[in-house]
């Protein structure tokens, strides 16, 4: 069996956010289920280094490793924005 990494990347990368972003949507919320997630998805971003590394054909290699890139971003601006909320009119 010939073990594709980049398929390993995508679902662990997704699994990883969203038990991340299920964190605020739900009335459970647990500091270790969202370590978990967060544990997950950098596995998943672990598998996509690998996968790149191994130069696995497909594009689903990319999407953990764009991901990373685009998650702390998306939180960057979300702050911006809150933090212009509270800036002068």
């Amino acid at each position: 069996m010939k073990k594709r990494f980049s398929q390993y990347s995508l679902w662990l990368s997704l699994l990883g956010i969203v038990i991340g972003v299920g964190q605020y949507f739900t009335s459970i919320y647990s500091l270790n289920i969202l370590y978990m997630g967060v544990v997950v998805y950098l596995a998943g971003f672990t598998c996509g280094v690998i996968a790149f590394g191994k130069h696995e054909r497909g594009l689903m290699k990319y999407f953990s490793l764009t991901s990373f890139v685009v998650i702390p971003l998306l939180i960057m601006l979300g702050m911006l924005f809150f933090a212009m909320n509270f800036g002068e009119s």
